[in-house]
């Protein structure tokens, strides 16, 4: 047999960025994922964890899947480093490596820092737009970190927002999160210092925290009836009665929210099971499942993020790249006959 060489595309965050697909085509490309998983065509095990929080304060999570409707493989290592900023980096940092299922090589190597904050977006977004009522016009935003700009460009896109509200524990990452906003999107926005101020009387409250330990940054009584609350942070940060008190509790994948995540002392003490999640949101993307009914008040969404959404947003860039010649090939190994 005629040895082969096996080249692996290397994409650097600037490739990843100007390949990426845009506001309304990246919100349908995640959507597909989570439709997928609803449907049971992926393979993905509970994401891992390399905990270093005790040594220095920050930790490596490890997500893998296969997608089936693109026949695709990927494993993702993206770092949470709370105090990053004071080295002027992100707070995750992230690559992401494709494979070929068929015969098990990698075909490329990208950058998943910005990937990761507009996957993550997108899936708020898609949830929203399911889960949340179709008026809404305010959302609450508990946590500036890189994911809270996507969060709010693409729900602006899909809903007719008139109001914005930024809490953070640093007030220049709040400030400077409302500056973008207003600038970017073309939508008021204000900073709070008091998490329970900016979510009273929002119709979308989203918690995308850092917490060192949980703490109740949304009090139940600070929640207006009828409102969206997403949250996927580590800790838990919402008040145990705004998910006891919901219409209903949807998840992105409850085999991962059994390990860990904002939620999670829930399940540990029984106050959350499966019988109390009213689905997966790839089952309500995917049809088999309804969303948001007539009637409904509180609706929970938690999203631990998985690699289904890194996996398909990956592949639709990395088939753009092939497309345009974009990205250094590096080559791997001399493959003959063994």
């Amino acid at each position: 047999m005629q040895s082969r060489t096996i080249n692996v595309r290397l994409l650097s965050r600037a490739q990843v960025e100007a390949l990426s697909p845009g506001p309304d085509d990246l919100i349908e490309v995640v959507a597909s994922g989570l439709a997928a998983h609803g449907r049971k065509e992926v393979v993905q095990p509970p994401k891992g964890h390399l905990h270093l929080d005790h040594v220095m304060n920050g930790h490596f999570n490890i997500l893998s899947a296969w997608v089936g409707p693109i026949n695709r493989a990927g494993i993702k290592v993206i770092g949470d480093y709370v105090e990053n900023w004071r080295q002027g980096l992100p707070s995750e940092v992230g690559m992401l490596t494709l494979y070929d299922p068929a015969i098990g090589v990698p075909l490329c190597i990208m950058d998943a820092t910005s990937l990761t904050w507009r996957r993550t977006g997108a899936v708020t977004c898609a949830g929203a737009m399911h889960l949340a009522a179709k008026d809404s016009t305010i959302v609450a935003h508990i946590g500036a970190r890189g994911t809270a700009f996507a969060n709010l460009q693409l729900l602006s896109r899909k809903f007719k927002l008139r109001e914005i509200r930024i809490n953070s524990a640093r007030p220049e990452s709040r400030e400077r999160l409302v500056a973008r906003v207003e600038e970017e999107l073309g939508v008021r926005a204000k900073a709070y210092a008091s998490a329970a101020e900016a979510i009273d009387g929002a119709d979308i409250v989203i918690e995308a925290t850092r917490l060192e330990k949980p703490e109740v940054l949304i009090p139940n009584y600070a929640v207006k009836k009828g409102a969206l609350v997403v949250t996927y942070g580590w800790m838990m940060a919402l008040d145990p009665q705004v998910v006891t008190g919901a219409s209903k509790v949807v998840v992105d994948d409850w085999a991962q929210c059994k390990v860990g995540g904002a939620l999670h002392p829930m399940i540990v003490d029984g106050r959350l099971s499966e019988k109390n999640v009213h689905a997966e949101i790839g089952q309500i993307v995917a049809g088999l499942k309804p969303g948001r009914e007539a009637g409904d008040g509180t609706i929970v969404f938690w999203h631990r993020g998985f690699a289904v959404s890194d996996v398909v947003l990956g592949n639709w860039i990395y088939e753009r790249a092939l497309k345009e010649g974009v990205g250094t090939l590096f080559p791997l190994l001399e493959a003959g006959e063994e």
